[in-house]
């Protein structure tokens, strides 16, 4: 599917891309720049045990159609230097401006025409993005319209829900254990140990956490940049996406100055596949791994190729209208 070329980007540190040209006698090609979600993932998106690869099929996806594609390895990931761990809001900012400056150099790509899309986090980082290096098309999947902090609150509700709503036995030793009040406890803990500190890593109960990150993302509200989007918009949530609210697909509309589709896809989870497994935060958390044998849900795949279209179309019909005008 199309030539792939490795790339080098110079940012902040070095990052290592896949810059992917469909086959064609074209000499420039629109883009469509990648940008992850949360965790140590690389261009395709796939993090140890967890080989989402939801870039690499996007990818493919939107070469078939006539664009090109650029995925990345995250900072400290695969071929790319610097240490994931110490890495903030603003770096994964900066690592996206760069890829899109780089890409917007490359004597394959139409620089008037680049697209941002944004996975879970990515839908986050897209929007900052646009403000530093305006692009001329958004696809925000699975994605959200408030701080990060306030989703993580809502999911640790939904999580406490779920743990309350357990019934028999099971349920009475979880009322017995008091293990809603330890969640919310455990959580206070890590915020205190993150607050407490300015280092970018901590140790916490033997694990390493990117403080950094969390600290920055209290500070990062999505809700401000997107309403300086004035380019098209595509966002597509699912139904049993237990990560991100549903109803943001909604705010994402009424923020964005641009025109936006907006698509709710049923049963398909944050991992964008579907599943029959009932709508509870620990049984889709269980179930994500293994719905990823599935490739990623063909109702997304069509909905993306449609709205490709459309937005190529779109200059036509723009040259076509300026032409009755006249």
């Amino acid at each position: 599917m199309g030539k792939e070329m490795e790339v080098m980007i110079e940012g902040e540190f070095p990052l290592a891309a896949t810059l992917t040209i469909p086959e064609g006698a074209n000499e420039k090609y629109p883009l469509v720049v990648m940008v992850h979600g949360s965790g140590p993932t690389d261009r395709d998106s796939n993090a140890k045990g967890m080989p989402m690869n939801i870039f690499k099929q996007l990818s493919d996806l939107v070469v078939a159609e006539g664009f090109a594609s650029i995925r990345y390895d995250k900072r400290g990931i695969g071929a790319s230097k610097g240490d994931f761990y110490e890495m903030g809001v603003h770096d994964l900012i900066n690592d996206a401006q760069a890829v899109v400056e780089f890409a917007k150099q490359h004597p394959n790509i139409d620089s008037e025409n680049v697209i941002l899309l944004g996975h879970s986090e990515g839908s986050i980082i897209a929007p900052f993005v646009n403000e530093m290096v305006s692009v001329d098309g958004m696809i925000l999947l699975a994605g959200t319209a408030e701080p990060l902090a306030d989703t993580m609150t809502w999911q640790r509700e939904e999580i406490i829900k779920d743990v309350r709503s357990v019934k028999g036995f099971q349920g009475w030793i979880i009322r017995l254990l008091k293990v809603d009040q330890k969640i919310t406890k455990m959580n206070e803990d890590l915020i205190q140990a993150l607050l407490g500190t300015d280092a970018p890593v901590i140790k916490y109960k033997g694990k390493k956490i990117n403080a950094k990150w969390n600290r920055e993302h209290i500070h990062f509200d999505v809700s401000k940049p997107l309403q300086n989007v004035t380019c098209p918009v595509l966002a597509i949530t699912g139904t049993k996406d237990v990560n991100v609210k549903v109803s943001d697909l909604e705010k994402i509309k009424r923020l964005v100055q641009g025109e936006c589709e907006t698509h709710i896809i049923q049963d398909m989870t944050h991992m964008l596949r579907k599943t029959d497994v009932e709508y509870s935060f620990s049984k889709i958390m269980n179930n994500n791994k293994k719905s990823l044998k599935q490739p990623i849900d063909s109702e997304l795949k069509e909905i993306m190729i449609a709205w490709l279209r459309n937005w190529k179309n779109r200059q036509v019909k723009t040259e076509d209208t300026e032409m009755l005008v006249k």
